[in-house]
């Protein structure tokens, strides 16, 4: 595979397993973070000559930038707009002036408060919080600009948990924040009612899915549509069954389970998500996309590793 892929937010959660997964499926990838980095350059959303020269150097670009997460864009909204909404216009309006084909990663946080089941890309847009509007207008202005000048696929990505190949950036997802909890012997806090549920997909099936989509946006026989999909692993499960699962395994491998404490929601005006069933047939259908990794065998395989990586701390520590 000789195509140059460009990636954004390359240092990021995401963007670090993209550029993994890319290379091993031989890419010429041009990583870039979006602040100070030892190893790759660094590319700001918000500058445009930056952007249009990142853009000029390669053949496809993936933008996982973006300032993540509800508390953070809550905290500092003006910076939330200026990335992920003026920044992904910056984005898209480069790769459009090129003819670049682009990936772009949304969030489900677009939709809202879903007004039916099963969830899928023609959804209607509710954002409730200053992440979801910033987002959806940048997934809007990739829309705008990329459709009939050059192939774009938008994903909205679910709730990406675990951790990248190469660790080196790891998860904050509900599930890695119960199992660090749970080894550090602490409870394991629900807030209430602890139904609400999440669709939650391993960060690498997340990485394999960019894959799949900047192998369908660089096939010469492309047609310069803008897509988007619902990224997600089709299996959602509530806080409170999450919860569960970390405590089963730490019974099964340790003999002993953290307790799991219902705590008050810190959010109470925001609705509570009952329901959240992803309708994942079009992608698969489409791009081929099908998640591996399954939350249950993924939780008891990542506690084992982490109970030896500590282990191995502490034998490393008494043998100096």
């Amino acid at each position: 595979m000789s195509e140059s892929v460009g990636v954004l937010g390359a240092s990021g959660y995401v963007g670090s397993a993209v550029v993994s997964t890319l290379e091993t499926e031989a890419y010429d990838v041009y990583p870039a973070a979006g602040s100070s980095h030892e190893t790759y350059p660094t590319v700001d959303l918000r500058d445009r000559e930056a952007i249009r020269s990142f853009v000029d150097d390669v053949g496809c670009v993936v933008n996982t930038a973006g300032l993540v997460g509800v508390n953070a864009c809550e905290a500092d909204p003006e910076a939330a707009f200026e990335i992920n909404a003026i920044g992904a216009t910056n984005v898209a309006w480069a790769c459009a002036r090129r003819g670049v084909p682009l990936v772009h990663l949304s969030s489900v946080a677009t939709i809202g408060d879903p007004e039916r089941q099963p969830i899928t890309a023609e959804h209607p847009r509710d954002p409730t919080t200053t992440y979801g509007r910033t987002k959806l207008i940048g997934d809007r202005a990739v829309r705008t600009a990329t459709d009939g000048r050059t192939p774009s696929i938008t994903y909205c990505l679910t709730n990406p948990y675990g951790t990248p190949p190469d660790r080196a950036v790891a998860g904050n997802s509900v599930v890695d924040f119960f199992l660090e909890r749970a080894i550090a012997g602490e409870s394991l806090p629900v807030h209430r009612p602890g139904i609400q549920e999440r669709d939650l997909i391993h960060v690498t099936d997340a990485a394999a899915a960019v894959v799949a989509a900047v192998d369908a946006v660089i096939d010469p026989d492309a047609s310069p549509d803008a897509r988007q999909y619902v990224l997600g692993s089709g299996d959602a499960y509530s806080i409170l069954e999450v919860a569960g699962l970390v405590a089963a395994a730490c019974h099964e491998t340790i003999g002993s389970s953290p307790d799991v404490e219902l705590r008050e929601r810190p959010t109470p005006d925001q609705p509570v998500i009952r329901r959240f069933d992803i309708d994942t047939r079009e992608l698969e259908a489409t791009l081929g996309v099908e998640p591996t990794t399954t939350l249950e065998g993924w939780v008891d395989e990542e506690l084992r590793h982490r109970l030896d990586e500590r282990e191995r701390g502490r034998n490393a520590a008494h043998s100096r």
